[in-house]
């Protein structure tokens, strides 16, 4: 596959990651770097400080009792949620309606925010399978592709939908007839510019894999990120469930139908929480 010269300058055009978000990234890639390390970066934005205490204290991720203050907060959630929350306001940021998927701007960013939060229900319920938190990350960021697709190509989603039934072929497979690449490699291309760990940017890159190469524990928890949020309803468009997935995801992380369908039920409950916590 190859990404157009237009999709290539528009990557390298891209807006950088906020100052926060990237240092944020930085201390995700740095296995010394510390919980202190995190909440220093943090404490020089103001607007990410409110948002952090809004999330620490809201339905899905509050305990027992509240907190007022960042450092708990930021223990509260741990350095990958903190980022989460860093990166989540850019990528809403950056939302458009993208009529190549017909998508609308809210659609597409809940999908983005709904696969999140699947992946870390996944972490919680798949306590074998070594899931790292940085699941969580590459789970929001794992259609960031769509988002350059959009920007950079006029392309009438119904001639996809017609290549891909003319060819019995999965909507990634269209997206490669058509245009020459599909939107998973470009949103790799998109984490290695905005220099997210290497781990993260092979799991956006090859979440549409089948089979998968070297499957990891952290790039199956983001195949059935997606899938999770795609059965609740959210991000379906002209795509649909017409894509290809590695189904021996779900095996080699030991989740079972029942563990499935819980998780899947209790992200769309998460629904109305995600859109007040972040304002959609």
């Amino acid at each position: 596959m190859t990404i157009t010269a237009s999709l290539i300058d528009g990557i390298d055009h891209l807006e950088p990651l906020p100052v926060t978000a990237s240092r944020l990234v930085a201390v995700l890639a740095d296995e010394n770097a510390t919980m202190g390390d995190a909440a220093e970066i943090i404490e020089q934005d103001q607007a990410l400080t409110a948002n952090i205490l809004r999330a620490a204290n809201s339905a899905i991720y509050a305990r027992r009792f509240e907190t007022r203050k960042l450092r708990d907060a930021a223990t509260r959630l741990g350095t990958v949620q903190l980022l989460n929350i860093a990166l989540a306001g850019h990528l809403k940021a950056l939302s458009c309606d993208a009529q190549m998927y017909e998508l609308s701007e809210d659609e597409l960013w809940l999908h983005a925010a709904l696969s999140a939060d699947a992946a870390r229900l996944l972490i919680a319920n798949c306590p074998g399978a070594g899931i790292p938190q940085s699941a969580v990350v590459a789970a929001l960021m794992h259609d960031i592709g769509k988002l350059i697709m959009v920007r950079y190509l006029d392309v009438n989603p119904q001639d996809i939908v017609a290549a891909c039934a003319r060819e019995e072929v999965s909507w990634q497979d269209g997206e490669r007839l058509l245009l020459g690449c599909d939107h998973a490699e470009v949103g790799g291309a998109v984490a290695k510019h905005w220099s997210f760990p290497s781990e993260i940017s092979r799991a956006i890159e090859c979440h549409h894999q089948n089979p998968i190469e070297d499957p990891d524990p952290l790039l199956d928890a983001v195949v059935v990120a997606n899938l999770v949020a795609k059965t609740a309803g959210v991000g379906l468009g002209a795509e649909g469930m017409n894509m290809d997935i590695d189904h021996e995801a779900a095996r080699r992380l030991g989740l079972t139908l029942d563990t499935f369908s819980r998780i899947a039920a209790t992200a769309a409950l998460n629904l109305e929480d995600l859109k007040e916590l972040y304002g959609s």
